[in-house]
């Protein structure tokens, strides 16, 4: 016999409670359509997105779904099968809704032609859907609006009871409180906050609804109460996405008495921007919204800058249980979890029959968890990996949310998403004065020795036989530790064009890099595609890191970084996202570290008189946004004093306000290697290449030849960047474009 799964707990807002004793307010959710997780992953999820970390007490969630659909559901989103047509019948007889009801039959209709939906006469069964109605998603959330929106009005017993859930959890004091209602929430916070606003003394200082159907016309037919704002309310603000198909009329401000005083606005839901888990509808992909977010948190007086435990764009995939990149970076010994008491921390520090007072033990202690949460039939999909600060991973919303649980236990700091990087694409050596300094000074790159974070790297071109420049080949694109590899073919190329403008030159010396003679060691942190996750990027440094400290002088000089993505200022302080943090450890080790612009310079903008390409300023990407490195942009290559700033290079400043780029070098129409060479054949051996991505070799060359000159520099980045900056040439632009303008090795080793 079936097993009905009991009523689930509720606990009501006390006096204690409901004005928090720092000042905060409780925040009170109610959600919507459709079969649900259990109530505490639930609200777990809610408070993940909403805040980015667990509220405790200062959450609360009224659970209705287990009323109309039984046992829990452990899935986000279903997906059904392609059908003809939705069976009203079918979805109201699921509802309990006997067929015969006449008026559950003619809601059931008017939603369907609300939505679009031309039945072929009164007592149409099977009804066809339009061409935007036919992706999976939008038909389940059809169905679930047709279904729970019937079983709640025509069935009073059970709309009683979902009221009662609502009720249940209510303050029992004048305190107020902010509530969140998604969905038909939205139906049941209205009816319940109208029929109580004389007999309760209660106040909402703020409701939000989001993906709220209270806009559609049938609906308000079925209200037990007028279209009025209730009284206790002191403000409201609806939420709608334009895809979203339960939210069918997006505004609901002019249907509600005083007219205007609810504020509507449209926002497009996160989940809206997804090919795989598109989900317009979806109650994370809202509240993981910078303006909800936002919203709420002043209402709930919370700091909207508080540390959080599940960065944004990693909560805002909680609806959909597809994995995502994540990178999960675990606490020093010595530092509180969020959320803990000094005690906790205290009780977790002394544990040391546990073996987990290292960094290295406590990654590895924890690693072995989440593959337990991830299952080992699940392993080769989860990729879980071991970094130095971090454990990257592909995890689900159910394997993210059970490490968010059990995150003081495995000294979670933070979850953040692995985010992708690509290659920045879009003679030059006599412009940064390098054939000059060659010559004078004999500043070749000799035993310096430079990494190239890239595709990876053709090894066998002529251009590399020359002065056997490429010590070795690392591909951190695999789970585990870099693994070298002897032959890489680099089939996209990138790598192999960048690493051939820093050093190695073909046999007659007439196409030579910047500093020749400096070694190269080559990671590959992109794809064939030229893309990569933070993850792969973060485990190169980690190798880097450990080279050089398990040797008695730097290994490694410098690092090269062609590549770069967007950044997200709702997620993390400007260069501070977590590379950024790795390459700081780097550069305060005593590395130098170059790193290209973007190719964001320019933005099309659609006018009435068609697509122009406008200029672009605070475009600087990441990790070139950050302060311990020198970011470079693009001039022209033949004539930068006349042409100036490539029109492709990013612009600063960064968004909070710092001048980047710091220096440009020459961008366009880069001569250097071409993997796709066919042996015996000269023409093949070079190619051409415009971006930033060519731009920031020059100057690694340039860096790489000048400590080949001037050791004594070697170690300290901080010196030899003011150096650099203060000998550069001024090229008249702005210096938001140009920097402090285009450098100048011969005058780095004058003044040196």
């Amino acid at each position: 016999m079936a097993t009905r799964r009991s009523k689930p707990r509720s606990r009501k807002i006390t006096k204690d409670s409901s004005r928090l004793v720092d000042g905060t307010l409780p925040v009170l959710y109610i959600h919507g359509i459709g079969s649900q997780p259990n109530p505490d992953d639930l609200k777990r999820n809610w408070d993940l997105a909403l805040f980015g970390r667990e509220m405790g007490e200062r959450t609360h969630m009224a659970y209705w779904a287990d009323i109309l659909h039984g046992g829990e559901s452990t899935s986000r989103t279903k997906s059904v099968n392609e059908k003809s047509g939705i069976n009203v019948d079918a979805l109201l007889k699921d509802a309990g809704v006997s067929e015969e009801n006449e008026d559950a039959l003619n809601l059931s209709h008017a939603l369907m032609k609300t939505a679009g939906i031309e039945p072929a006469g009164v007592r149409t069964r099977v009804l066809p859907l339009p061409a935007f109605m036919r992706k999976p998603i939008a038909r389940v959330f059809l169905e679930a609006l047709v279904k729970d929106t019937a079983a709640y009005f025509f069935r009073p017993k059970v709309r009683e009871e979902i009221q009662k859930r609502l009720r249940d959890i209510l303050p029992s004091d004048n305190e107020p409180f902010v509530i969140v209602a998604h969905s038909q929430g939205s139906i049941i916070t209205l009816e319940v906050l109208n029929a109580i606003v004389n007999n309760m003394p209660i106040q909402i200082e703020h409701l939000v609804t989001i993906g709220s159907p209270l806009g559609i016309r049938e609906v308000q037919d079925l209200l037990s109460c007028p279209l009025k704002v209730p009284g206790i309310v002191k403000a409201w603000h609806n939420f709608a996405d334009p895809l979203d198909p339960v939210a069918l009329d997006k505004g609901i401000g002019n249907d509600f008495t005083p007219y205007g005083f609810i504020v509507d606005e449209m926002v497009v839901n996160t989940h809206s921007l997804q090919i795989d888990g598109f989900n317009p509808h979806s109650a994370a992909g809202y509240l993981a919204h910078p303006k909800v977010r936002t919203d709420v948190s002043r209402a709930a007086r919370i700091d909207t800058h508080a540390r959080f435990l599940v960065a944004r764009d990693v909560a805002t995939n909680f609806a959909v249980e597809t994995r995502q990149p994540v990178l999960i970076e675990i606490l020093e010994p010595g530092y509180q979890a969020i959320n803990e008491t000094i005690e906790e921390m205290r009780e977790h520090e002394a544990n040391k029959e546990q073996g987990r007072t290292d960094l290295a033990s406590r990654i590895d202690y924890a690693a072995k968890q989440i593959e337990g949460i991830v299952g080992k039939q699940n392993l080769k999909d989860a990729r879980v990996d071991r970094l130095r600060r971090f454990i990257a991973a592909r995890l689900t919303p159910t394997e993210l949310s059970l490490v968010a649980q059990k995150h003081k236990e495995l000294r979670v700091y933070a979850v953040w998403k692995s985010t992708m990087k690509r290659k920045l694409i879009h003679r030059s050596g006599r412009v940064i004065q390098a054939d000059a300094a060659q010559a004078s000074y004999g500043a070749l790159g000799r035993d310096i020795r430079w990494a190239v974070l890239d595709t990876g790297v053709r090894n066998d071109h002529p251009h590399f036989q020359t002065h056997h420049t490429i010590e070795a080949v690392w591909d951190c694109t695999k789970t585990g530790r870099p693994v070298l590899i002897k032959q890489d073919r680099d089939s996209d190329g990138h790598g192999t064009h960048v690493a051939g403008i820093i050093a190695g030159s073909s046999d007659d010396e007439s196409i030579r890099g910047i500093a020749p003679l400096s070694k190269l060691v080559v990671y590959k942190v992109l794809d064939d595609k030229g893309s990569g996750e933070d993850a792969w990027i973060i485990k190169a440094l980690d190798h880097i890191a450990e080279q050089n400290e398990n040797n008695s002088d730097i290994y490694i000089d410098g690092l090269n970084l062609s590549l770069g993505g967007p950044y997200d200022a709702t997620v993390y302080g400007c260069g501070f996202s977590p590379i950024c943090v790795e390459l700081r450890r780097l550069w305060r080790a005593g590395v130098l570290i170059c790193v290209a612009s973007g190719n964001e310079g320019q933005v099309e903008v659609t006018t009435p008189e068609g697509d122009v390409n406008l200029n672009s300023p605070m475009s600087i990407g990441d990790p070139a946004n950050l302060e311990d490195c020198i970011s470079v942009g693009s001039v022209n290559s033949d004539k930068p004093n006349l042409y100036g700033i490539s029109s492709f290079s990013s612009r600063g400043p960064t968004s909070d306000g710092r001048l980047k780029p710091d220096v440009v070098a020459p961008g366009e129409r880069i001569r250097s290697c071409n993997s796709r060479f066919r042996k015996n054949t000269e023409a093949t051996l070079y190619r051409e290449e415009s971006g930033t991505s060519m731009a920031t070799p020059h100057v690694s060359g340039l860096l790489a030849a000048f400590l080949s000159v001037r050791r004594e520099f070697k170690g300290r980045p901080d010196e030899v960047k003011k150096l650099l900056l203060r000998t550069c040439t001024d090229i008249q632009r702005d210096r938001y474009h140009q920097g402090h303008g285009i450098p100048n090795l011969m005058r780095m080793l004058l003044e040196a």
